[in-house]
This record gives C-alpha cells, structure tokens and sequence, in this order.
C-alpha cells in the first residue's frame, strides 16, 4: 500500500522561536545506544567531552533516557552552564507507528523534535523549548568529540574542603569510604583504583580525588558509579541508603603536572 504522511499531533504555523534557537548547529555530539548503559534506572553516557567554558554545547539524544534526568542530573556534564538538547518527539512517532499497524499500511512520520534549553544558574535549573516539526526544523552536523594529549577521562571527583577551619564532614567518612572501595573490588573482582588521582586545592588539605576507571567496560564503571554514588548519600540520621537513579558521564580534564596542585597518582 502506498506510503502517507500523516500530519503532525498540533499545527506549528504559529510557533515563535525563542532567542536562543538557532536555524543551524555545527558540531552536534549525537548521543546514541553505542555510548549508553542502563542498569536499574541509572545511565552511564560514557562520552568523554572536554568542557571550554562559557561554551554552549548541543546534543541530539536519539536514545530514550528519560529527560528528567538530563534537566536535573548534575552528573551530566556537571561543568556545563548552558547547553541545548535536541530530543525526537517519541511519542509523536509510537502514535505514528501504532497507528500504521493497526491500518496495514506505512505511514511515513514528519521529522519532529523538540528542543530544550537547559542552563544552570546559582543552584537552579531553567529550561526552555520549543516543538518543531518537518521543514520547521534546524539543521545541523555532527561531530564525534575526541580526547586531546595530555589529558585525563575523569569518570567521578571527590572533593574535600578543609580539615579544620571548618571542617568538611567529608573527611569524617574517609575511613568508610576505604572499607567501601575494598568490599566493592572484592565482591566485583573490579579494580577500581587504579588510575586514581588526588589534586591538592588547598593549604588546609583540600584537595580532590579523580576516578579514571581504566579498563573497565562500561557496564562495569556504571555499577561502581551507581554504588559509589549511593554509598556517598548516606542519610546520617536514619544510617540508611537512599537510592535515585542518576545519569553519569565523564568528562576531560587537564593533567597538571607542575606545581603546588599537580595531580598524583594514588597506590
């Protein structure tokens, strides 16, 4: 039977576009299943990026992971300030899809995305979109990001503010953290601290720690990152764990190799 395009869930021809909406994007980063794990409702996207800041950067996410985690997660690309998300209309094409089979025939979808705005300010996440479809649409090009020389893919920092003047409650768990770590590599024949750094920040020791979790696959750096995100949540007064599922990515960082807070290697 032949193909019919099957017109779009609302009319657009009334659309404004909002100051930050570009007709076109250069160097889109497509994040796809290739990057992706899942486990229990937390997501690895293990694309290392390098963050130049006051940059804005722009994703096409052609896998499902659910969007509230990208408005809210730190985690993603926690350095970012602004970046713009540009997210097929899912829902739109399953109608679509739902509604060929159920006629017999093909139905041919109208591009349609929606794109979101996403900045971080003060703490707070403001969001913004729009809903464009067919001809509507921005075009862009993609580009696959790569990890200059010299640098570090950091999968988790662990920072600590002073020991003293006041101190970091952080430094009080130092201890379990180390139990953790142990019981981790042991239940999950992983080693986890290998490539692990620390940076000194400060006079009053503090300092950072950097998980690079080298030759680990990607479902085995999302199950420590899930764990480790989960054991650092800790709700003090009840001494139980409190479970959320997070999105984590790693980002590029500069290896300092010089000076008062260059980075070392831990045993």
């Amino acid at each position: 039977m032949a193909a019919h395009q099957p017109i779009p869930p609302y009319s657009l021809a009334d659309t404004v576009k909002p100051d930050w909406y570009r007709e076109y994007y250069g160097q889109v980063v497509m994040i796809d299943n290739e990057f992706v794990t899942q486990k229990n409702g937390s997501y690895l996207i293990d694309l290392p990026l390098q963050i130049v800041p006051d940059s804005t950067y722009v994703f096409f996410l052609s896998t499902r992971i659910p969007l509230e985690l990208l408005k809210r997660s730190t985690e993603f690309y926690p350095d970012l300030q602004h970046f713009v998300l540009i997210v097929p209309d899912w829902k739109y094409y399953d109608e679509v899809a739902k509604e060929a089979t159920k006629n017999g025939m093909c139905m041919e979808p109208v591009t349609t995305n929606f794109y979101y705005s996403i900045k971080r300010e003060d703490g707070a996440v403001k969001v913004d979109s729009i809903r464009l479809s067919g001809e509507e649409n921005a075009r862009f090009d993609f580009v696959k990001p790569i990890s200059p020389k010299g640098m570090l893919t950091v999968y988790r920092r662990e920072s600590y503010g002073s020991v003293c003047c006041p101190r970091d409650p952080k430094w009080d768990n130092v201890d379990k953290d180390e139990l953790f770590i142990r019981e981790f590599e042991r239940r999950s024949h992983l080693n986890v601290t290998r490539g692990r750094y620390v940076q000194m920040e400060g006079k009053e020791g503090e300092k950072s720690v950097y998980y690079t979790l080298p030759g680990l696959s990607s479902a085995q750096r999302l199950e420590f990152l899930a764990d480790k995100y989960t054991e650092w949540g800790v709700n003090k007064d009840m001494e139980a764990k409190t479970f959320m599922p997070k999105l984590f990515t790693p980002q590029i960082v500069p290896m300092v190799t010089e000076g008062f807070n260059k980075m070392k290697e831990l045993p």
